[in-house]
């Protein structure tokens, strides 16, 4: 993959924070916006591993980026088929049933 001047970029991964409420909703957006700037959307990682809490603004702010989800922790997977999309994150079939 190369950049506009046309130089190799690497991926990119970014650490998401433990809690991605309404209040953190802006400092995502920062965070996706700069990791993004690095590189495409699909050379980048979202790391939620540490994540316990997704709202649904934060969840529209992942899903928009277009980045890949690393290892998506246990309340993330629950978030994600919450609000139906859970077929977005790794190992996940593309219609599940939920019980």
């Amino acid at each position: 993959m190369a950049n506009a001047s046309g130089a190799a970029v690497s991926a990119v991964t970014v650490t998401l924070p433990e809690r991605l409420d309404t209040a953190g909703a802006a400092g995502l957006k920062k965070l996706i916006e700069d990791a993004l700037a690095q590189a495409a959307p699909e050379a980048v990682s979202l790391d939620a591993s540490g994540v316990t809490y997704v709202g649904g603004l934060c969840l529209q702010l992942l899903l928009a980026s277009g980045c890949t989800v690393a290892a998506p922790s246990e309340p993330f997977r629950e978030a994600y088929a919450l609000f139906g999309v859970g077929a977005f994150l790794p190992g996940q079939p593309a219609s599940s049933k939920e019980q």
